[in-house]
């Protein structure tokens, strides 16, 4: 499987904030991967977003961490552990924001491993409790300018 390089604050791939909107669609044009990019009012990249979906072809990494298969509760303290999230962000547990890295993460229900002891869980078929499992991982992994 192909390594998809994420450089908080720089890039995702081959994609860097600061390009030119050409640049970057040049550049992304037969690329299988799938970017979320936007731009400030000078056509420069802001702010870049992959999905995990991205991890079907894909090894995102960050410093020898895998960021979408790497449990929330492990890699949330790895990268703590580096920098420090903002721990007053109105959606902790969902969103998980480094400002001094450059990097944010995603996911859309914020739950715990515990849930497999629940009953409502236990009652739910294997299929939904596979579907419910997948969001102890991130969704979205994002690069965006560090403010200094």
């Amino acid at each position: 499987m192909k390594k998809l390089h994420i450089e908080p604050g720089k890039s995702i791939g081959v994609v860097k904030l600061g390009m030119s909107k050409d640049e970057i669609e040049l550049l992304t044009k037969n690329d299988s991967v799938f970017y979320m990019v936007e731009y400030d009012i000078e056509d420069r990249c802001k702010f870049i977003q992959i999905a995990s979906s991205t991890k079907e072809s894909y090894v995102c990494e960050y410093s020898d961490i895998d960021l979408f298969n790497t449990k929330v509760s492990d890699l949330v303290t790895l990268l703590d552990n580096i920098s420090p999230y903002d721990r007053n962000h109105f959606e902790v547990g969902y969103t998980y924001i480094f400002p001094k890295l450059g990097l944010s993460l995603w996911r859309p229900q914020n739950i715990s491993e515990d849930i497999i002891h629940e009953q409502w869980f236990k009652e739910m078929s294997i299929e939904n409790q596979q579907d419910e499992l997948k969001h102890l991982y991130f969704e979205s992994v994002s690069v965006f300018n560090v403010k200094t």
